[in-house]
């Protein structure tokens, strides 16, 4: 595809582009999110709508720099010999990642409801103190059964055989809520003494019965309590085992209503740094602590960052192709890919890194200044931090193409602008740090001037790329990016036509 023309770029109809219905009658907040919706939708189908311009308005301009990725990475895959290549360098990527993550996984995910550890001196002591007292507790409460069956149903006798079995229930959960005895065999347990209790109430019983005569005339009255009083031993030995589980899941913190919901739960936060793996109790998945899953996250991106160096003559050659199909001068050269250890490349992109590192140190003081008259807004200098990070980040997502580094400078950065302005940095050590940042920003004053002439559309295609840095998902957005950023340069009227094919890439030395 040329130009970006043909199928894939028929104009939409005006109120498919944004247009949306007056909704008389309807409220104000429906109307105003069709609005919204409109100005999203017309933003992210804006590149097959209207060719060579940006849209109007800042929402339909972030959500075209959202949406420009995907929309290259739709023209780029409909070439059979590109996709194939896609899918099979994407493929291999991720399978690489995904085991590196599931060996993890197998190390460090508690799977199993109660994962068996061996058993201690200690352990088995314990275990055995526990059964004893549960034992003693069933002893009680057959001498209150036998107490109940042999002078009928007294109501003091009823209230002490209730007594006795809650004394059992509560034994049964103390040993499985201190690690006594695990919740199943706590309360199998539990039900087993209960079951030996009932049976020698009722031995007990048979014994007290009346002379053979007697019993022989009413053997069928006796043989139907034996199976009522069979069942009721059953009935009572499930009862104890279900009161039990349930006392034992209630003290896990999981009650009725969440365990009918989902099956995800997360646990309270502990006081300090917190590396708390996941794991699984009672058939409940706990997350575990977020110090934990930026751990994981970054060691994943770090693997994530090993693989695409090792295998980026392949993203090369894909941008290259994506350059080609959507019309843009391609900045790449036409190589034949190969797994490598490029040292250049890394070391160019080491340097890139520590410069941002750099530039965003250099503005810390700054910001600490900012946050003094906004120190009742709570985290203040947590919010202008991350602007101030997010900023940089759309500076050196436009440096992506090497056509940022040659864009026109006619003022210094906008930050230097406004804290020069400020009467209260024209002397001392305060004039002196802006200089400072002044002087470390000139190294990249050219990206930084292509991003304040559009800064809406760049900090779509920033939001794109760091979500898009998440693993696994890097490597199948990564040759789209510096395609897109160099689609968005060209949209400048401002900036110097596209390096000819042959000519040196400009002297930036960063690298991508």
């Amino acid at each position: 595809m040329t130009g970006m023309k043909g199928k894939d770029f028929k104009p939409l109809q005006e109120d498919e582009d944004g247009g949306t219905p007056g909704g008389q009658g309807g409220s104000r907040g429906r109307n105003f999110a069709s609005e919204l919706w409109g100005e999203v939708r017309g933003g992210a189908e804006h590149f097959q709508s209207t060719k060579g311009q940006l849209p109007q308005g800042r929402i339909r301009q972030f959500f075209y720099g959202v949406a420009l990725p995907f929309h290259i990475a739709r023209v780029t895959l409909a070439s059979p010999a590109v996709r194939a290549t896609y899918v099979k360098v994407t493929a291999l990527q991720t399978a690489f990642l995904l085991a590196i993550a599931a060996g993890w996984a197998f190390n460090q995910f508690d799977a199993q409801e109660h994962r068996k550890r061996p058993e201690t001196s200690e352990t088995r002591a314990a275990r055995e103190r526990a059964q004893a007292r549960i034992e003693a507790r069933a002893k009680e409460l057959e001498a209150a059964m036998k107490a109940r069956k042999g002078q009928g149903s007294d109501k003091e006798d009823a209230a002490a055989v209730k007594a006795a079995l809650s004394a059992l229930i509560h034994e049964a959960v103390n040993s499985g809520k201190q690690g006594e005895l695990p919740p199943d065999e706590a309360a199998a347990v539990a039900g087993d003494a209960a079951d030996e209790a009932a049976a020698a109430a009722e031995e007990a019983a048979e014994e007290q019965r009346p002379s053979a005569e007697k019993a022989a005339a009413a053997a069928n009255e006796d043989e139907q309590a034996t199976d009522e009083e069979d069942a009721e031993s059953d009935s009572l030995s499930a009862a104890i085992r279900t009161e039990v589980e349930q006392a034992l899941r209630d003290v896990a913190d999981i009650s009725e209503e969440e365990a009918k919901g989902p099956r995800i739960q997360k646990e309270r936060q502990k006081k300090g740094f917190n590396i708390d793996a996941p794991v699984v109790r009672d058939g409940v998945f706990f997350l575990g602590s977020w110090e934990f899953w930026a751990l994981f996250f970054g060691s994943l991106s770090a693997a994530q960052w090993i693989i695409v160096a090792l295998s980026r003559d392949y993203h090369t050659t894909i941008s290259r192709e994506a350059s080609l199909a959507t019309g843009v001068p391609p900045e790449d050269p036409d190589i034949t890919p190969r797994v490598r250890l490029n040292v250049p490349w890394m070391r160019a992109k080491l340097q890139r890194r520590w410069r941002a590192f750099l530039l965003f140190v250099m503005g810390v003081p700054a910001l600490l200044l900012l946050c003094v008259p906004l120190f009742w807004i709570p985290n203040s200098f947590t919010l202008v931090s991350s602007l101030w990070g997010f900023w940089w980040l759309l500076v050196f997502t436009a440096a992506k193409s090497d056509r940022a580094w040659v864009a026109p400078v006619t003022r210094p950065p906008w930050f230097v602008r406004i804290w020069s302005a400020l009467p209260f940095l024209q002397g001392g050590p305060l004039r002196g740090y802006v200089s400072r940042l002044a002087h470390r920003a000139e190294a990249v004053a050219a990206p930084i001037a292509t991003v304040e002439r559009q800064p809406w559309v760049f900090a779509g295609l920033a939001f794109t790329r760091f979500v898009g840095s998440i693993p696994p998902f890097r490597c199948f957005t990564r040759p789209f990016i510096p395609v897109a950023s160099a689609h968005l340069i060209g949209l400048d009227p401002v900036q110097p036509p596209a390096r000819k094919s042959g000519e040196p890439p400009p002297p930036h030395g960063a690298g991508d």
